[in-house]
């Protein structure tokens, strides 16, 4: 191995480097400029949505992340958004009240005991402290009567480590000692609170319609292998506290909501304990305690349930790198895309929705396309969809590389698919040098959109001269269950030739020259490229190993996540049964 690389310079600093600018394409300087969109809120009547998009914090501004400032636009588009948090100031869980006068969102400001929920009139003013709790909210919902708010605060510490902290020892605690997450609700002032959860961890919750019920998941501890795979699902009635479990869903958890009569709950979970992925939409009926699977075999992945009515849900699904957003049908399990191929702007995607009150075929999100990131949009069926937000409008004068979906038959005749970007000045005829990006997990995919990050360096190597291909190799997510599953007992054994197979296919095209092959990635990512500068540094002239894991058995044995290794990715055999360690 002739160049070996453990830095991103080294990688962008290799053969194809240019002078940049927008006719040769993106700087580093300019990746760190760019602002993207997340929450996007529709308003109680409808009219209006908030949206948050983070800001840039550059040299002068202090230390920190990107600021994420607030606005509000016009759902129509037809107005130009309005800017109501901006700044040296961040806001983090915006929502309307449910009577739409009041914006809410947390923030620390000076004076408070740590974060509080803070209210903006939405007619026009000053931002005011609404909640006066005596510890830092850590998240808060409201009712949907307006009454009450759930809160959720860490447990209080001992008093012997409260009196060892204010004595200056603060040892830090592995494994043990972890606040649990609990669980309070009362007025939206913070007044008469009410502890609901105060001898389990609360990973997440969300109010019934009527605001009798709280479902929540719930776990032992607040640990991180407990959130992976110890959180079910409980059913809490606020007016007597009384806990009961809903659903004992085998493994891994993602979104949930009662429907609108309160008679079923959907969740997004595992299909069994093996399962590395909450993909699947589940269905259990709340009084027989009957569950059923919506999407047996579905060859996707649902990223999120909204009831539309009592017999139709609103699902953010992906395919592949590809995302839709369809009706769902619970008698048929029958999908009615919203958004049809013919209407959808080529390579749209999306992953969290929420639907406009008072008109149940259009939804808000977050969306970002090949050419810009996220942007808030609106989506009603059968129309195309309406942008509500120009954040990074320099970018139309920037040469960016094409990017297509490629897919390709494995050795062992199994489909590969993912996103090859090509060099932005590519010549027909003419050899590439070639990064692989892979994604960590492997519970995780690329998907269609955006696709230039920090640690994703899509368009930053397409600037140089560099074709990129970001595979979805088996065990990653968005195909299936099945497929997700590939990998288990047998981490970069098969699923490395997929990789490998790549760039042999790509040679075959005459896209790119073998011998200058690099390849790259963060946590499990951070591993392949550990196995490429190892074992198969034949094949590769650098890589790039960010935040990685280097030896499987030893990251178990030290692992906060021991449990969700045994049971998800060695299906119950601990390493010393696994035949990959034996041979």
């Amino acid at each position: 191995m002739k160049h070996f690389a453990f830095l991103l310079g080294a990688v962008l600093c290799c053969s194809g480097l240019r002078a940049q600018g927008p006719e040769n394409g993106l700087t580093p300087f300019d990746v760190a400029t760019l602002r993207t969109v997340y929450d996007v809120i529709p308003s109680p009547d409808g009219k209006t949505v908030l949206f948050t998009r983070s800001e840039p914090r550059l040299a002068g501004d202090g230390i920190g992340g990107n600021f994420v400032h607030l606005y509000r636009a016009d759902i129509l588009g037809a107005l130009k958004p309005e800017r109501l948090i901006g700044g040296a100031k961040s806001v983090r869980q915006p929502a309307w009240s449910p009577d739409g006068e009041y914006i809410t969102f947390l923030d620390h400001r000076e004076g408070a005991v740590g974060s509080q929920v803070y209210a903006l009139p939405a007619k026009g003013g000053e931002a005011f402290q609404l909640s006066h709790l005596d510890r830092s909210i850590l998240s808060y919902k409201w009712s949907p009567d307006g009454e009450r708010m759930a809160f959720t605060v860490r447990e209080p510490l001992p008093d012997v480590r409260v009196k060892a902290r204010q004595q200056g020892f603060r040892p830090i605690f592995v494994d043990e000692g972890q606040p649990r997450i609990f669980l309070y609700h009362g007025t939206p002032a913070g007044k008469d609170l009410i502890p609901l959860v105060t001898r389990q961890s609360v990973v997440s919750f969300e109010w019934s319609p009527d605001s009798s019920t709280i479902i929540a998941a719930l776990a032992p501890t607040s640990s991180v292998d407990d959130r992976y795979v110890g959180a079910r699902l409980h059913s809490i009635n606020v007016k007597t506290g009384e806990i009961r479990l809903a659903v004992d869903n085998p493994g891994k958890l993602g979104g949930y909501g009662l429907s609108p009569d309160g008679r079923h709950l959907a969740w997004i979970g595992a299909v069994d304990v093996h399962d590395p992925h909450a993909g699947m939409l589940h269905v259990t009926d709340m009084k027989t305690g009957r569950t059923d699977l919506i999407t047996k075999e579905f060859p996707g992945m649902i990223h999120q349930a909204l009831w539309q009515d009592n017999e139709h849900i609103v699902a953010v699904a992906s395919y592949g790198v590809r995302t839709y957003v369809g009706a769902l049908e619970l008698a048929t399990g029958r999908i009615t895309p919203m958004v049809t191929d013919r209407n959808k702007p080529s390579g749209l995607a999306f992953r969290h929705v929420a639907l406009v009150p008072g008109d149940p075929h259009s939804i808000v999100t977050a969306a970002s396309h090949a050419r810009y990131p996220a942007e808030a949009y609106r989506l009603r069926h059968g129309a195309p969809p309406t942008r509500l937000s120009w954040s990074n409008t320099w970018l139309d004068d920037y040469a960016l590389g094409k990017q297509e979906t490629w897919t390709f038959k494995a050795r062992d005749g199994l489909p590969i698919e993912g996103l090859l970007l090509y060099p932005i000045h590519f010549t027909e005829g003419q050899r590439y040098p070639l990064v692989i990006v892979a994604h960590g997990g492997p519970e995780s995919h690329f998907s269609e959109g955006w696709n230039t990050h920090y640690s994703t360096w899509g368009q930053l190597l397409c600037a140089r001269g560099y074709f990129v291909w970001m595979p979805n190799y088996r065990s990653s997510t968005g195909y299936g269950v099945a497929f997700a599953k590939k990998d288990h007992g047998d981490p970069m054994g098969t699923e490395f030739n997929d990789h490998l197979d790549a760039i042999k296919e790509l040679d075959k095209r005459g896209l790119i020259d073998p011998k200058r092959v690099g390849i790259g990635g963060g946590s499990y990512g951070g591993y392949t490229a550990a196995w490429a500068a190892t074992r198969h540094s034949d094949h590769f002239a650098a890589a790039v190993s960010f935040v990685p894991f280097v030896h499987i058995r030893t990251k178990w044995y030290t692992s906060d996540i021991p449990q969700e290794f045994l049971k998800v990715h060695y299906e119950g055999k601990l390493p010393h049964l696994q035949k990959a360690f034996l041979d």
